[in-house]
């Protein structure tokens, strides 16, 4: 992506694909191509060829050229700052099974990758997550829970599945509060196979797990959660749930975030 910001800044500077590919010392077939790719992406068109040497941005490239300065720049200076051995601190706010189950897996490679980042963890439901993130008070978000992060940009992570663990016979369901990105998935089974059983609502996920280790109740729970001597009944796919990261959108192409996409696809499936 870095390398599309790249040419796309310098054609639109140039107004001429060749001048462009001549600077950027590439072919002008291939700089052509990395354009056309970058249109498909943003799905516009960001210049009108009138011959070979002239090119017209459309109303879309001149929108988008800012954001791509902007996106270069700090970029740039991300990692000039990284390269001056200045600290920097980046805060990451985690939902509750990305934060104990997924994030211990991420964290050590990020502070291998970045040594010069200072690193903090904060543990928060979905929406405060959400909220600190667009007040700048966190950096990063992962969160668990499909919510409208408007005008935070998301990306899809990870996906985690969900099983009925606990004895499905049991007349107990430990159920979470309402925050909770696992309680929909709970009132959907509960829904679906026309449950009654008593709730016992329970705030928190290792209270569950330690109720369910004494075997007592049931609940919809992430199976990445789960001890391996609790049982658990797998269930259809619509029981797998999004793990999304969050952020400002012009972050996208820092460092660090596009690390955290990365790590987190290594483990995706493990």
């Amino acid at each position: 992506m870095l390398e599309q910001l790249r040419i796309f800044t310098k054609v639109y500077e140039q107004r001429n694909f060749t001048k462009a590919a001549e600077l950027l010392f590439i072919s002008q077939p291939t700089l052509s191509v990395k354009i056309k790719q970058l249109e498909q992406q943003l799905n516009v068109t960001l210049f009108i060829r009138q011959g070979p040497k002239n090119s017209i941005p459309t109303e879309a490239a001149h929108i988008f050229y800012d954001y791509a300065l902007q996106t270069l720049d700090m970029y740039e200076q991300t990692i000039a700052k990284m390269q001056r051995d200045e600290r920097m601190r980046c805060t990451i706010g985690c939902s509750h099974t990305i934060a104990v189950h997924y994030f211990p897996m991420i964290l050590p490679k990020l502070a291998m990758q970045f040594p010069m980042i200072d690193f903090s963890l904060s543990l928060r439901n979905s929406e405060q997550v959400a909220e600190a993130v667009t007040q700048h008070s966190l950096t990063i978000g992962l969160i668990e829970k499909p919510i409208d992060t408007h005008p935070l940009a998301k990306k899809t992570v990870a996906t985690d599945e969900l099983v009925l663990a606990g004895q499905s016979t049991s007349q107990h369901w430990l159920m979470r509060e309402p925050s909770s990105g696992v309680r929909f998935f709970n009132e959907l089974y509960r829904a679906e196979h026309n449950s009654t059983t008593p709730l016992i609502e329970v705030d928190n996920n290792e209270m569950i797990v330690a109720l369910l280790q004494q075997g007592f109740g049931k609940s919809i729970l992430s199976k990445a959660s789960l001890p391996k001597h609790i049982p658990y009944e797998t269930l259809p796919s619509r029981y797998k749930r999004e793990l999304y990261v969050i952020y400002h959108e012009q972050q996208l192409l820092t460092p660090v975030v596009q690390a955290i996409i990365a790590t987190f696809a290594t483990i995706k499936d493990s």
